[in-house]
């Protein structure tokens, strides 16, 4: 039997709060290597921002929330494969993915920027990374960006199945610069005290495939769970529950939160 139940609608009472019905469990697939999105606490719970979102749309369903780990780079095939029924792991909503599978209404945006030691004098031009060793998550947005403009010009694009081995193969030396989305590098590196002599360096990156419009990804056939999870998700944010869970995690405006209020 299917995880979820997707032949029931969602409705709204007078109060505006979503009810559904016969949702029994849904399962998010999500990888747990990307602070503060998603991460192990120290008790090897399963936390994070996404993690606390995914949780607020299943309480707004009645269903049970449950979450499956996967490396990001199989998270497609796996939702493919029915593994799962959603993937929610700041998954950027592009024209490649949404060939092949459908996105939620957008959740926040996020900015991409390159992170290097301090005084590198590197910005993100092909001049400057031309003779340097680049650090990308396998199957990102960041990783098919840095491929796509600078690969093909000559640049190295050296890819990781975990976000956080390119922070440690950054202050291993064995790579220069890396490529992240902004939030997940001060969690992963800036904040922690072996990122002190790092930084972000260069302006804030701006591209079609950066454009870090994050939602959660659905099987095409899966147009009611979407429909649903799509009112979960614009409850939320007009009641402001997105950008206080957000509170926990980032700085004022290190996210764009889009609809919410």
């Amino acid at each position: 039997m299917r995880s979820v139940l997707l032949t029931l609608g969602l409705a709204f009472g007078l109060t505006g709060t979503a009810v559904a019905q016969n949702y029994t469990e849904i399962k998010f697939g999500t990888e747990s290597g990307y602070a503060p999105f998603e991460y192990k606490n120290e008790k090897g719970e399963l936390v994070g921002f996404d993690i606390d979102v995914g949780n607020a749309i299943c309480e707004k369903l009645k269903a049970k929330c449950t979450w499956v780990e996967q490396p990001f780079d199989s998270l497609i095939p796996g939702l493919q494969a029915r593994k799962f029924d959603i993937i929610h792991a700041s998954l950027t909503h592009n024209e490649a993915r949404e060939k092949v599978i459908n996105f939620s209404e957008s959740v926040y945006a996020i900015p991409t920027q390159l992170i290097a030691k301090k005084g590198s004098g590197v910005v993100p031009t092909i001049e400057s990374l031309k003779s340097l060793r680049v650090g990308a998550l396998q199957g990102s947005a960041q990783e098919a960006f840095a491929k796509q403009v600078w690969g093909k010009e000559g640049v190295k694009i050296v890819s990781y199945q975990d976000q956080d081995q390119t922070f440690v193969d950054l202050l291993a030396g064995r790579i220069d610069v890396v490529i992240a989305e902004k939030p997940n590098g001060i969690a992963g590196l800036l904040n922690k005290p072996e990122g002190k002599d790092y930084e972000f360096v260069g302006e804030q990156l701006e591209h079609p495939l950066l454009a870090n419009r994050i939602g959660l990804g659905l099987r095409k056939q899966d147009k009611q769970l979407k429909a649903d999870v799509d009112a979960a998700i614009a409850e939320l944010q007009k009641e402001g529950v997105i950008t206080a869970l957000a509170k926990k995690y980032f700085a004022e405006g290190e996210l764009d939160f889009l609809g919410a209020k």
